[in-house]
């Protein structure tokens, strides 16, 4: 007995080849879809690998080199704002050491009294506050680290000294007094000492 599919009348056998060509080409149909499905899949992430890697190029705004430029240039500002921060402080301990020298000359200046004048003559004597080695001493020891421990910055460094007591020469009228040019040789001499024993150590 015959069945009815899609309104044709067909017998078993005739039915059987049928149902065999409609799976069959529904196997086609399925394996083309999934062809197609693979081949939509991959130009996806093609697409996605493209864009990607367009974004990240265009993310790279600065290159390796650029970057370590800028570095530099930050670093090379802020080296120099410290040695003029050095250069300024240095300028007025020795003005002030100047000062001291000047109180001390009782006598010379009518707003001087005796008892100032003899507490300036006292920090100028060895021990003092304001002595040669005391404010040496503290020079140095500013130098020393700001140098951060380079033997590079030794010269650089001590090119600021000077600049500092030309300076402050020009703010105590024009000449160091004695005192000041007794403090500057011996800053001078502990450079001088200080770049030989770096010289040793780089040498050994």
């Amino acid at each position: 007995m015959g069945f009815e599919i899609q309104g044709y009348g067909l017998n078993n056998s005739n039915s059987a080849i049928l149902r065999a060509q409609l799976d069959a080409a529904k196997e086609k149909t399925t394996e083309e879809k999934d062809t197609q499905d693979l081949q939509a899949k991959s130009a996806v992430e093609n697409n996605q690998d493209k864009f990607v890697k367009s974004s990240t190029a265009s993310a790279g705004t600065y290159s390796k080199s650029q970057l370590t430029s800028t570095q530099a240039e930050m670093i090379r500002k802020s080296e120099e704002q410290r040695m003029s921060a050095f250069q300024q402080m240095l300028r007025s301990m020795v003005v002030k050491q100047g000062e001291k020298s000047n109180l001390k000359l009782f006598g010379m200046d009518l707003n001087v009294s005796q008892a100032q004048s003899d507490a300036a003559a006292a920090s100028l004597q060895e021990g003092g506050e304001w002595s040669v080695d005391a404010v040496a001493t503290r020079l140095m020891d500013m130098a020393k680290a700001l140098s951060g421990g380079d033997p590079s910055k030794i010269e650089e460094l001590r090119t600021a000294v000077q600049k500092g007591f030309k300076a402050a020469g020009v703010d105590l009228g024009g000449k160091l007094p004695g005192i000041c040019n007794d403090t500057y040789d011996e800053v001078m001499r502990r450079f001088d000492e200080w770049a030989k024993e770096s010289s040793v150590s780089t040498e050994e």
